[in-house]
């Protein structure tokens, strides 16, 4: 059981972002996770159990931030990362130290954490962001029950009037309203789903079947449109931690809009990858469609923004949306008359 929980331990360490150093009392290096690996260019091999000072400029023992906590037991708060590890001075990125203590309270080591300062103003970008998205949802939340419920009634009426007016001409005016109410429907639809939060279950997801369930969802689409679909889905593809249903979402609607950038046939390819090197899962989705230019791709992801006539412009804002909360990023590159390509990364272990 005790070996089982330290592999937990490591596997754990190994997939934080931050860089994670710890030392024993007597100073010797007991864990070098792969992110301070990569801060350090150090490999964990040629570091793990050595002692601390051995990787040390002799003329930085007597300020080593790690090598003070130890024997001082005081902690450290937005140091330089000079003054725990030199080698990581050309590294923009802060470091804190913090006693290890048993449970009778008596030190055992002390552990340093490393971030690199871009990774901080991601994290405070993704707070600022989260703030403003939750007051939209809020907005949303409120207004979408006050609109909704007089277009209910309205769209109830005019399916009535559509049976009593059916044949005359008269029945298109009915039919082209009742089309524009279900465009609005559609919008405040999009529009609600910014009000709910970023999981909503939280489980360990197989990329492999969320996107088999997808591609046997829209295949009888594509054989009415004439559309080639092609698949290659790796076989060693580890499971993510996220929601298969919003995940679901994401993928259908990218080959929607493979679609609809189809209208007279062409070709799908989707590849799925793990990328052992970013530990992350990659899907990647081509078409031989319309394409488009450089303002619609800088603005593609811009809530309202939309080249369709009948479209509400939230759904790849959703869509990123959806990527962001699963820890991911989504790419798309395109050009005019020779099709898109989007590429989804999700993160393993996230």
């Amino acid at each position: 059981m005790a070996e089982l929980s330290e592999n937990w331990f490591r596997l754990a360490i190994d997939h934080l972002h931050l860089g994670i150093l710890i030392i024993d009392r007597e100073g010797r290096i007991c864990v070098f996770n792969r992110a301070l690996s990569r801060i350090t260019g150090l490999k964990e091999n040629d570091v793990l159990d050595r002692p601390l000072l051995a990787i040390l400029d002799g003329q930085k023992h007597s300020r080593n931030k790690l090598l003070q906590t130890i024997s001082t037991g005081k902690e450290f708060e937005d140091l330089n990362p000079k003054t725990v590890l030199p080698i990581t001075g050309s590294i923009a990125c802060i470091a804190s130290t913090h006693v290890i203590r048993d449970k009778s309270g008596v030190t055992t080591g002390a552990l340093a954490v490393f971030m690199p300062a871009g990774r901080q103003q991601e994290l405070e970008d993704a707070v600022i962001k989260a703030e403003k998205l939750a007051i939209l949802g809020q907005m949303a939340a409120g207004m979408v029950h006050e609109i909704r419920n007089p277009l209910t009634a309205i769209s109830g009426f005019l399916q009535l009037l559509q049976k009593y007016l059916k044949g005359t001409p008269k029945e298109e005016y009915v039919t082209l309203t009742l089309n524009e109410l279900k465009h609005v429907n559609s919008l405040i639809s999009d529009f609600l789903k910014l009000s709910k939060p970023g999981f909503s279950k939280r489980t360990q997801c197989s990329i492999s079947k969320i996107i088999t369930d997808v591609v046997m969802l829209v295949e009888s689409e594509a054989f009415l449109r004439k559309l080639d679909i092609n698949v290659d889905i790796a076989t060693d593809i580890p499971a993510i931690v996220g929601d298969s249903d919003q995940l679901k979402q994401v993928f259908l609607n990218i080959f929607k809009n493979a679609f609809d950038a189809l209208p007279h046939g062409g070709k799908i390819s989707l590849q799925t990858s793990w990328d052992r090197h970013q530990e992350c899962v990659q899907v990647i989705i081509k078409d031989t469609g319309t394409g488009m230019d450089e303002q619609t791709i800088a603005s593609i992801f811009d809530p309202f923004f939309t080249t369709k006539e009948s479209g509400t412009g939230l759904g790849m804002f959703i869509i990123k949306k959806i990527i962001d909360n699963h820890g991911g990023r989504i790419e798309v590159q395109s050009e005019q008359e020779k099709g898109t390509t989007v590429t989804v990364l999700l993160p393993v272990g996230e």
